[in-house]
């Protein structure tokens, strides 16, 4: 036991973080190349977003049914047909660079990697216990530091190229992730009530269409849904913002290319600061409490990218990247000790977040092409933030006032 937890747990974590990691490559090609991108295929950058928030859209379809599939047939399985699809979408890419092949291959098919979206949760929830915040923050720190190492080596390196980036995204996926989940990954819980917490009995033998129905009405009856919801869909909207055009946007403002190198950096490793710190208060302070000081400080973020200063980079990477990774683990982590659902609530809730970044990502470029800025747009994320804040507030206290409730009327049982 270490910390508390199994030691198969925490190697189980390492293999899912190498996984975070490489995905990293993808997510550095659309942070950082939608300009080049769209000149090399002659397009304008609402071509780009449409692509960008259709392979979002497709995560966010993929993602409930990816969830059902878990609960029916385990993580590892779905983990490793998702992994292979999106293998198989970058390498079509590289093949074949050009606009269509974009779409269909980026946009379409590797929009299906959604299909794993909730089974790195799925797993952590199975396998830890008293870490989970903690965990969960870890594995989150993957993609940010992969982006922040990945960032300065394509800039400084010559021919390393948006398309070269796919390219070792489709190999390292295929050589080095399906063959780590294939042989090391296994499914289970760390214990059987462990297991009864993640998958009800009640809801084993439900059709698909009363499991959504049962989640459905859930997320209608228990009143801490519907702000884990909307939380889940700023965050999703924040994320399109700023995977897809936070480079875009400096740019606009004639930020200095060296500078952005360093912000994208910047970003990357205070995401990863900002999961062992909110990772930790996650497991120590009241999880809604946590998620209010969160999208606060996403806000301010927001405000100062809105006010375009000189030290707005710097100041943006850093208070955004700090409150980054933590907020959709600690939402999912708060709607499933509220309602103790399965894998797959987790993936209808992960639909409100793909769907917040479908909307963002399309709405980016759309409103540059017409109004020629990203102000409005900056705008909204800062009020989507606020909004969050407000409402997890209202969480902590609406919890706080259910505990006192639950301990008095224990109290006069006795």
């Amino acid at each position: 036991m270490w910390l508390g937890e199994r030691k198969y747990a925490w190697g189980l974590l390492s293999i899912l973080w190498i996984i975070g990691c490489i995905g990293a490559l993808s997510r550095f090609v659309m942070a950082y190349y939608q300009v080049t991108i769209a000149d090399d295929f002659d397009v304008g950058r609402t071509y780009i977003s449409i692509a960008w928030s259709t392979n979002l859209l497709i995560a966010a379809i993929s993602a409930p049914i990816g969830g059902w599939l878990v609960d029916k047939h385990g993580a590892k399985l779905i983990l490793i047909i998702s992994v292979i699809i999106g293998a198989i979408g970058s390498l079509l890419v590289y093949l074949f660079p050009n606009p269509v092949t974009f779409f269909l291959a980026f946009g379409l098919l590797s929009g299906l990697i959604g299909l794993g979206a909730t089974t790195s949760f799925t797993l952590v929830i199975q396998w830890f216990q008293l870490r989970r915040g903690m965990a969960l923050t870890i594995l989150n720190s993957a993609s940010p530091l992969g982006l922040a190492i990945i960032t300065p080596l394509f800039v400084q390196a010559e021919g390393l190229t948006w398309n070269i980036a796919f390219l070792l995204s489709a190999l390292l996926s295929f050589c080095l992730v399906v063959p780590l989940t294939a042989f090391f990954m296994r499914n289970g819980a760390s214990n059987k009530s462990e297991s009864e917490t993640v998958a009800p009995p009640a809801q084993k033998n439900l059709t698909r269409w009363q499991s959504f129905k049962h989640h459905l009405a859930t997320a209608v009856s228990t009143p801490v849904m519907p702000i884990i919801i909307l939380a889940l869909f700023a965050c999703g909207f924040h994320m399109g913002t700023v995977e897809m055009n936070m480079v875009a946007i400096h740019q606009h403002a004639h930020v200095s290319p060296s500078e952005i190198a360093l912000a994208v950096s910047l970003l990357g490793l205070m995401e990863v600061l900002g999961s062992f710190i909110f990772g930790y208060m996650l497991d120590k302070i009241s999880r809604s409490l946590a998620l209010a000081l969160l999208y606060g400080i996403r806000s301010i973020g927001f405000v100062f990218l809105f006010l375009h200063l000189d030290a707005t980079p710097i100041l943006f990477s850093i208070l955004f990247g700090a409150a980054y990774n933590t907020t959709v683990p600690g939402s999912l982590l708060l709607a499933q000790e509220t309602t103790k659902g399965s894998a797959t609530q987790t993936g209808f809730l992960l639909l409100f977040h793909q769907g917040g970044g479908v909307i963002a990502a399309l709405m980016a470029g759309v409103l540059f092409d017409i109004l020629g800025n990203y102000q409005l747009h900056i705008g909204l994320d800062a009020a989507f933030g606020v909004m969050t804040a407000l409402g997890f507030c209202w969480v902590h206290f609406h919890l706080r006032k259910q505990k006192r409730q639950r301990e008095h009327q224990a109290q006069l049982s006795l």
